[in-house]
């Protein structure tokens, strides 16, 4: 009874987690102080690292406008060098505002793959995704987005907000340490693309931008 309470409250927590749009967040003081030195907020669900359920919220300031954090943020084929424990993206279709993409990510004796559909709404700076159930997939569920939000002085906040679910034959071989791992590598996402924006490879997308 525990576990399908437990199943039923990660999946309500996923739902209200992504229902919620990014510009309703409030940060504390002391948080906001943390943003304007350059930290990242995270800040996981209460059911996080619990039966498989992994969810939560990242934010942090770039040192970039909002057009070249989306340019990053849309290079599926960069992901394996922006992100940890992805070992490769890529885009399969493209209709519209909407992509397919196929990922797949690898922790020491774990391999996941599954596919996105994610939808891009340029205007609201948004991107969405969610994961596609008629595809191969080794998760149960993935859903959330990235909201970029324009700020003075060239500088943009980024909130990435996620939940997932992975079936408990993977859990089962993960350690307390792992979970913790997952959890961050998720909700930590807005670091890394700050940390990818200041390498060489990264200055790419600030010259694209300055030729439009």
């Amino acid at each position: 009874m525990k576990t399908k309470l437990l199943a039923i409250t990660c999946i309500l927590s996923a739902f209200m987690l992504c229902s919620v749009t990014a510009s309703a967040v409030s940060f504390t003081p002391a948080e906001k102080d943390r943003l304007k030195a350059g930290k990242t907020i995270k800040k996981p669900l209460a059911s996080s690292c619990q039966k498989g359920f992994y969810g939560g919220s990242g934010y942090t300031l770039i040192d970039a406008p909002a057009d070249v954090v989306w340019q990053a943020i849309q290079d599926y084929e960069a992901y394996d060098n922006m992100f940890a424990a992805t070992s490769a993206v890529s885009q399969v279709a493209q209709k519209g505002n909407t992509a397919l993409i196929h990922y797949q990510m690898g922790y020491k004796l774990i391999s996941l793959e599954y596919y996105m559909e994610v939808k891009q709404d340029k205007a609201n700076y948004t991107l969405s995704f969610n994961m596609v159930e008629n595809k191969p997939h080794d998760i149960e569920m993935a859903r959330g987005y990235w909201k970029l939000f324009p700020q003075p002085g060239n500088r943009t906040l980024v909130a990435y907000v996620v939940s997932a679910k992975i079936p408990m034959g993977v859990v089962n071989l993960m350690n307390d340490d792992m979970h913790k791992l997952v959890e961050r590598n998720l909700i930590g996402a807005p670091n890394d693309v700050k940390k990818w924006l200041s390498t060489a490879a990264g200055k790419k997308y600030f010259t694209r931008t300055a030729r439009k």
